[in-house]
């Protein structure tokens, strides 16, 4: 619990203490940057486009050639679905290969308690403290197997957590029930999408979160949507998930999939990744507004993550519903 409170405060990347892998981004980061001024001065973007039309499907990770349904109603694939299903027997296992997001509360739990200090919606003079988010009512969006749900549990929030994934809610309860029972009466579980949630529940959370999910999600509008819709006047929406560029490519797909084997081939696709300004567009539709977005930085070689001033690969967007 301590160890959960401490990073409550901005944790940023000390670059006293920068490790090899933080530095191969800065510098691929800058290489990126640099070529896609050059594609933009000189005009390349449809030669490049046309090639990516004629030879995206020969570059590992770009397309999910995967089958879809035809005319999807909802954000669920099932696809997508049995893929992440294969990954219950490790989820909570911290030196798995989803160890990520157990070290993952770094960024994403202080992305909720500063914007919601922010708003108003908690004391700012308590956002340090253990009971920062007492009293808050929080609904999270493809919650998997639970971990970030006992993460904002641990901090007072009452945790309302959905998901399609009838493997993952069960996995999610099971751990709820017999390895975080001081937490049972703070959290609750339930396998239907957001989308099925709302019909019952608009208008009910001061708080939604969708973390690491639109990733995984063909129609990214209609769950939007449906989070938007779940929201209180002047509820916030946190989003986290991997920006559409060629860095978050590289370092969310090829090295960890590909030349790494972190995670299991095919976990995620260039295709559906969406960057914060798609995102922010999207939900102006439904009148939410953004108000910030902050770029992460996940160090492989120490398992931390920590907030920098780049968006261009991993980041969190806190918006508002008007």
């Amino acid at each position: 619990m301590q160890q959960l409170v401490s990073f409550l405060v901005v944790v940023r990347i000390d670059t006293g203490k920068m490790s090899a892998y933080y530095g191969l981004y800065i510098v691929l980061s800058l290489v990126f940057k640099i070529f896609g001024s050059i594609v933009k001065i000189l005009r390349l973007n449809v030669a490049a486009n046309a090639l990516k039309a004629h030879f995206s499907c020969l570059i590992i990770g770009l397309n999910d050639n995967r089958p879809k349904e035809a005319t999807p109603k909802d954000s669920v694939n099932k696809t997508e679905l049995d893929h992440l299903a294969k990954m219950v027997e490790w989820w909570w296992d911290p030196k798995g290969p989803v160890k990520m997001l157990h070290t993952f509360y770094q960024v994403r739990v202080p992305l909720v308690v500063e914007g919601l200090a922010e708003t108003g919606r908690i004391s700012k003079v308590n956002i340090s403290k253990p009971g920062a988010l007492k009293g808050i009512r929080i609904l999270e969006a493809g919650c998997g197997g639970g971990i970030l749900a006992e993460d904002l549990a641990k901090l007072g929030a009452y945790v309302v957590g959905v998901d399609p994934g009838k493997e993952m809610i069960r996995l999610a309860k099971n751990h709820l029930e017999t390895k975080s029972s001081e937490l049972i009466n703070l959290i609750e579980y339930h396998d239907v999408t957001v989308e099925e949630h709302v019909k019952e529940f608009a208008g009910a959370y001061d708080a939604v979160v969708c973390s690491e999910v639109l990733e995984h999600v063909d129609e990214k509008e209609a769950i939007l949507e449906a989070c938007i819709r779940c929201l209180k006047p002047g509820g916030s929406l946190f989003i986290t998930t991997e920006n559409r560029t060629m860095l978050a490519w590289l370092f969310f797909i090829i090295i960890p999939e590909y030349i790494l084997s972190f995670l299991p081939k095919g976990t995620h696709f260039y295709e559906k990744f969406v960057s914060p300004n798609t995102i922010s567009k999207l939900i102006v539709r439904y009148g939410c507004k953004t108000r910030r977005v902050r770029g992460f930085f996940y160090d492989r070689m120490y398992n931390s993550w920590g907030f920098i001033d780049d968006d261009s690969c991993n980041y969190g967007l806190h918006a508002t519903r008007c």
